[in-house]
């Protein structure tokens, strides 16, 4: 069995016009969630971390990749795909690899875990789902092949003082 993760990017910062969707930065909110994140994820056991080469994208991951200890690797394809596109980068993975985390956008991951699994929740921002998969080999990717174990959405509110 594989184990996939899907991570949805934290709140981006829309306050400056004109700077192109790939590279938004987060906002404060979304540096702040990324934190959370990662200390909800300190100690699990995943292989290799695959995030979109989007701004955003790259700033959830980094706290995230450095408490996993993991390999990453930056996939511009996770950027604007759909769910068949999510479908061939994980089928195209390493098998050396059991847990993987892919960090991209939506609607595309409420999409694919649709496909794998049936249905999906709602992926607010930091969102991150985990997929276990009745495969040995990532190849054998398909729709129906994945039962939704886990689904943690971190808290967006501000804190007040």
């Amino acid at each position: 069995m594989k184990t996939l993760h899907l991570l949805r990017h934290a709140k981006s910062d829309w306050s400056e016009p004109g700077v192109a969707d790939h590279d938004r930065p987060l906002n404060r909110r979304g540096k702040r969630v990324r934190s959370v994140l990662a200390e909800h994820v300190a100690g699990w056991n995943i292989d290799l971390v695959v995030c979109s080469t989007a701004r955003r994208a790259r700033q959830t991951a980094k706290p995230v990749v450095a408490v996993l200890r993991c390999r990453v690797q930056y996939e511009e394809a996770l950027y604007a795909t759909d769910a068949e596109g999510l479908l061939e980068v994980v089928r195209a993975l390493s098998d050396r690899d059991e847990s993987v985390m892919l960090v991209g956008h939506n609607p595309s991951l409420e999409y694919f875990t649709a496909m794998l699994c049936g249905q999906s929740p709602s992926y607010p921002t930091a969102a991150l789902g985990t997929i276990d998969l009745a495969i040995q080999r990532w190849d054998e990717a398909s729709p129906g092949c994945g039962t939704l174990a886990a689904f943690f959405a971190a808290p967006h509110r501000e804190a007040t003082s």
